[in-house]
């Protein structure tokens, strides 16, 4: 979970150095600092190595904190351990931007499913937002001013009318006061009343693809979910990807030449079923110690037949009973 309020880091005074005092130092929520990047890093390694658990991960962070004083004390480096950490991990994990919460900049890049795709999936609330930048920001790099005044001058029938009054005036003389003049100064008027609605605008439709619709679309995000079935939802799916992660490691066991894909798409075929809940019931129906055996039987038979194949032609026949 994230700390979501403003607080304090106390850093104390030396003992041994008389002129040295107490520092103060406010650290906004949301926001990954050196010490708590690190510490998140640190969690999601215990629980790997240590607890052996699959990770659940609210995420609502706008990002890194980016001063000098952070730079200085290796954000960056810390950053990264939570990418190794989540490289590593052996278990599912399950990233979730809840109701209201949001996920931004470099902590979206530490965390996104790309890093270990074996093991994360992402989900989002239909409530919640995603992006690298802030729709503010998307407007100022996407659909600046200028982009605004022609979209103006494309939709509003006040600025089409000046627009052609504009055009049956140009051959009229130059000076100050000419009917040209006059409009390209009405012009700008309805540009500058225009132009906070149009920014609001702007940002609403730059808001409109950070929601969980648009990310699912985008594949960013395996679904969107409400936060009324979220826990229903989660609880399944983690039975679900349970049973299948020790389905698969016991037969990666009993064969150790195939692979984990291999083996997933062999558990997969025991449990079509898209709902998680449907699969967990199909796959407890299972008899997988049955599933395993012939896999192991199978393995066996392959490894006699390539050692038998690797005997001379002259003393395969002593070889067998």
């Amino acid at each position: 979970a994230v700390e979501t309020r403003n607080v304090e880091r106390r850093v104390p005074a030396d003992p041994a150095n008389d002129a040295s005092q107490e520092v103060i130092e406010p650290q906004a929520g949301q926001v990954w600092f050196p010490d708590s990047a690190f510490k998140t890093a640190q969690a999601i390694r215990d629980f790997n190595r240590g607890e052996n658990l699959p990770l659940m991960i609210f995420a609502n962070w706008r990002g890194f904190s980016g001063g000098t004083r952070d730079m200085y004390n290796e954000v960056l480096k810390f950053g990264a351990q939570i990418v190794d950490a989540l490289v590593d991990y052996k278990h599912p994990v399950f990233v979730y931007i809840p109701p209201g919460g949001e996920l931004r900049g470099g902590s979206w890049v530490v965390i996104d499913p790309a890093i270990n795709p074996a093991q994360m999936e992402m989900y989002a609330d239909v409530e919640s937002r995603g992006g690298i930048l802030e729709p503010a920001g998307i407007v100022e790099v996407k659909f600046r001013t200028p982009q605004q005044k022609e979209l103006m001058h494309r939709l509003d029938p006040e600025l089409q009318q000046l627009d052609a009054m504009l055009e049956s005036t140009a051959s009229a003389e130059v000076g100050v006061g000419t009917p040209a003049q006059d409009v390209e100064a009405k012009i700008r008027v309805r540009e500058e009343k225009l132009a906070p609605l149009y920014t609001q605008i702007a940002c609403e439709f730059a808001d409109l693809h950070d929601r969980a619709g648009r990310m699912e679309a985008k594949g960013v995000i395996r679904k969107g979910l409400e936060w009324r079935r979220a826990r229903e939802y989660f609880y399944w799916r983690v039975r679900r990807r349970l049973i299948e992660q020790d389905a698969v490691r016991r037969l990666q066991e009993v064969d150790t030449a195939i692979s984990v894909e291999d083996a997933r798409s062999t558990v997969a075929s025991w449990a079509a079923e898209e709902d998680d809940k449907a699969a967990v019931a199909a796959l407890e129906a299972v008899d997988i110690d049955a599933k395993v055996e012939a896999a192991r039987i199978e393995a066996l038979k392959r490894k006699v037949r390539e050692v038998y194949e690797q005997l001379p032609e002259a003393e395969r026949a002593s070889a067998l009973p």
